[in-house]
């Protein structure tokens, strides 16, 4: 082995150094070190070269691969950085030249990706087993193996200022012939412009910009051009030449002549001299307006995956320098009344001696065709907002971080209500700066949000109040609205409306943080959900206060305190509303684990959708020992029914209908299928959604009177069973009403109960003025389907007004007369009726219970 040493080495290249000695000195392995120099002359600025021998002669073969010698010299360019950049390997003859993932002719392309891929800690170990897998592979042919991603080639040379980014999917060549043509660009701005549309040669092109916009859908401002474009039919080399004349000899084994590219370039050149009016040519102060820049677009069938359908284009772009110019002055009269490749001969002379002196200059291509590139949000739940229209309520510290999530997905649509400004302070946690200060939020968020993705999402700002104007919005133009607004008159407005539009709302999750901004929950309400996100954070407080293992205990005194809240947070005391304290931190997490939670629920089987709450909980110290995951409570639908005399609906909880039921089948089995039975209701009232909402129901008490044709409650034990679930709830359910049954008949008030609504002869001394009457009956098909399958019975529901005090007792209603004996059954658990001639129980005020 030969050694050149007259420069010094940094300590990572002499790193390696000694790792490739070690490797070569190795008795296995087939790599051989003969020699290293230095100070190359042809390598790149400061890196060492190191020449080694790769034995090959083992190496099964196959048909399609690589015919290696036994031995193939490989140079190595180690990096002064080594092992935090990659060495190179290089070649020194040209055999590999036409291979995939053989760049620049004689660099072998070891790494898909050297961020994922490449260890440091691996060194020159790593790098030789990676250069001897491609050799392997090389042999047997599998360099582009089934199901690998296809290398595209690579375009070489010098590249000019500017970008392109393509949008939208390009065409591909058609029966071995080439696809010619333009792109529509939409010219960004002095450095970038998008390929937002293509457009066939021999198919009209849009005449004027305003045909040109509407073509790309884009807004009436919008600078536009077109570019020449030509796409092969056949992949034509790994790499592009360096030259224009090499890059044209190339292009003409895809039976693309110099004719047909240059008569292109001069026609799209002359088609953007017209899409101006002679005004939109001259700018305000008389002079005249740029010409568009010149670009050439080269596809050819080179992405894809091996083995795996049809290639996709692959697309670089050429710049044209000013030659365009003089094309477009002879191209006026040079092509009229001709076909392409019919180009006139002082146009041909132009564009011939143009491509002998001009070397190819590249314009940096950005890829975001959706048949080429990957969301990098694929597959996880923010997918489900791509194209979705959203309604986003609140741009502040939760609504604007939502929007921006939404927008980022690729929503479609996104609209923002906010009637507020942009105070001082805020943005220590909201996305606004100083000088959005007086400005409204709604604008100044969608103006920024509208930046993400123009071409994908559209974001429009409503500055009005929300209750005032979600008529005109027409919330069943969208898909999902969220309620970021932590306004207890929004929800409850929603609410109402929700309830009372006889079409079924889109999903509505309902966004909260609490005081400190160390949780955040979220109320999700599906579409066809009997509750909004009033209705289901009344469900979560309930579910935190009477939770038995208590782990929901912090966050009922977050969100749900017993008493109001005393210390409040004002950022400008005695002047601004209340609100948490929070940095950025602590709301773009909490809405980011809302967000997430809320796409995954919405991401299940609609059969599967439910009301539900999340709650989340941001990190503390390591010594937190609660733990900091998120937690879901979920809630069947209620069974509803309407009170037709309010219009008030009854949403009856799954687990009240349930105990009814049980007691129904109950009273069927030890008293008989036609003796009534009832109890008690505990629930709320909620007058500014009109809706009551039944928690739970009850049994008769032991003192109750029941009979086939009358149902009398009593009041043993009711007093203190409210008080222990007022205290357990918080006093969120309390006595609401009572209900009965009406058994294998129709579920309408009888003569005796139209008195006992008027009365209410539950002589509670806290009982409200109003109460519910609900009634269950059904004619026999219908109430003996319900005890036997739960399916729903037939409903009454009136809410009645007190017409008595409670310190009045009414009088005793006796039973209607009947044929024979009267029977008549206690409450409770009784298994036996009363003797026939025991006297009915009378009733009692309440503080006549027993304990």
């Amino acid at each position: 082995m030969s050694e050149r040493t007259s420069t010094a080495i940094t300590a990572g290249q002499q790193l390696a150094l000694d790792q490739l000695r070690q490797i070569t000195g190795s008795e296995r392995g087939g790599v051989f070190l003969t020699h290293v120099d230095r100070a190359p002359a042809k390598a790149p600025t400061g890196f060492v070269e190191a020449r080694i021998s790769v034995g090959c002669a083992g190496l099964p073969s196959a048909q399609g691969g690589l015919r290696l010698r036994s031995e193939e010299p490989v140079t190595l360019y180690i990096p002064p950085d080594f092992p935090f950049k990659v060495p190179l390997a290089y070649t020194r003859h040209t055999r590999f030249a036409d291979a995939p993932h053989v760049v620049w002719v004689r660099f072998p392309c070891l790494y898909r990706s050297e961020a994922t891929e490449w260890d440091p800690a691996d060194g020159m170990y790593g790098f030789i087993t990676r250069l001897l897998d491609w050799f392997k592979a090389a042999a047997a042919g599998e360099l582009d193996a089934p199901g690998e991603p296809l290398h595209p080639p690579h375009a070489v040379g010098d590249y000019a200022d500017g970008l392109l980014v393509v949008r939208r999917n390009a065409p591909v060549a058609e029966d071995d012939k080439p696809w010619l043509g333009a792109a529509l660009l939409h010219h960004v701005n002095a450095d970038r412009s998008d390929v937002v549309g293509w457009l066939p040669f021999g198919q009209p092109w849009p005449d004027t910009l305003t045909e040109a916009r509407a073509a790309a859908r884009l807004p009436d401002d919008t600078e536009m051009f077109l570019a020449p474009a030509v796409i092969t039919a056949d992949h034509l080399t790994f790499e592009y030449p360096s030259t224009a004349r090499a890059l044209i000899k190339a292009l003409a084994r895809g039976r693309i002549t110099a004719r047909m590219v240059l008569g292109l370039v001069g026609m799209v050149a002359d088609h953007n001299r017209r899409l101006r009016s002679p005004a939109d040519q001259t700018e305000p102060d008389g002079t005249s307006h740029p010409s568009a820049p010149v670009h050439l677009l080269f596809g050819t069938p080179s992405r894809g995956t091996t083995g795996d359908g049809p290639r996709r284009t692959h697309l670089v772009a050429w710049h044209l320098p000013d030659f365009a110019g003089k094309l477009t002055r002879r191209a006026v009269t040079a092509y009229v009344d001709r076909q392409l490749p019919e180009l006139g001969d002082e146009i041909m002379q132009i564009g011939e001696e143009w491509l002998d002196t001009l070397t190819t200059r590249w314009i940096s291509l950005y890829e975001a065709r959706p048949e080429v590139t990957v969301r990098r949000d694929h597959h996880t739940p923010a997918a489900w907002l791509r194209g979705k229209r959203i309604l986003v309520l609140g741009a502040g510290a939760l609504g604007a971080p939502t929007a921006d999530i939404c927008a980022r997905a690729g929503a479609a649509r996104i609209t923002v209500v906010d009637s507020a400004a942009v105070h001082p302070g805020i943005h220590a946690r909201q996305p606004y700066t100083d000088m959005d200060i007086g400005y409204l939020k709604a604008d100044v968020l969608a103006g920024r949000l509208n930046q993400i993705d123009p071409h994908t999402t559209r974001i429009e700002p409503v500055t009005a109040d929300i209750t005032r104007c979600l008529t005109a919005l027409d919330v069943h133009s969208f898909d999902l609205i969220l309620d970021c607004t932590a306004n207890r008159v929004v929800r409850a407005y929603l609410e109402r409306a929700r309830r009372t539009d006889p079409t079924l709302w889109p999903h509505l999750a309902t966004l909260m943080i609490g005081h400190h901004a160390t949780r955040g929950i979220a109320a999700l309400s599906p579409r066809g959900t009997t509750g909004g996100g009033t209705d289901v954070l009344r469900r979560t407080a309930l579910a935190a206060r009477t939770d038995p293992t208590g782990a929901l205990t912090a966050l009922a005194e977050d969100f749900f305190p017993t008493e109001p809240r005393t210390e409040l947070f004002q950022p400008e005391p005695g002047c601004s509303d209340a609100t948490f304290t929070g940095s950025a931190a602590d709301v773009t997490a909490l809405a980011g684990q809302l967000m997430t939670g809320i796409l995954h629920a919405l991401n299940a089987p609609a059969d599967q959708h439910t009301m539900a709450a999340l709650t989340v909980r941001t990190p503390s110290g390591p010594t937190d020992t609660q733990p900091a995951g998120p937690r879901w409570l979920t809630w069947p639908n209620d069974t509803t029914t309407t009170d037709d005399a309010t219009g008030y609906e009854v949403r009856i909880a799954p687990a009240a209908l349930a105990e009814m039921r049980a007691e129904a089948r109950r009273g069927a089995r030890v008293r008989g299928p036609r003796v009534e039975t009832g109890g008690m209701l505990l629930g709320a009232i909620d007058d500014s959604t009109g809706i009551i909402h039944v928690d739970e129901a009850t049994g008769p008490p032991p003192d109750s009177l029941l009979t086939e044709t009358y149902f009398q409650h009593g009041l043993d034990g009711v007093t203190r069973h409210l008080a222990t679930r007022r205290r357990a709830t918080g006093n969120t359910s309390r006595f609401l009403g009572l209900w009965h049954t009406h058994p294998h008949t129709p579920a309408q008030p009888s003569a005796t109960d139209r008195t006992a609504m008027e009365l209410l002869t539950l002589p509670l001394d806290d009982a409200p003025a109003r109460a519910l009457v609900l009634i269950a009956g059904g004619p026999q098909p219908v109430w003996q389907k319900w005890l036997t399958t739960a399916d729903g019975p037939d409903l009454y529901a009136r809410l009645a007004t007190r017409t008595t005090t409670a310190t009045t007792p009414p009088a005793v209603q006796a039973p209607p007369s009947r044929p024979g004996p009267a029977i008549w059954w206690p409450g409770g658990y009784a298994t036996r009726p009363a003797p026939a001639d025991s006297p009915l129980p009378a009733p009692r005020r309440s503080d006549d219970a027993r304990p």
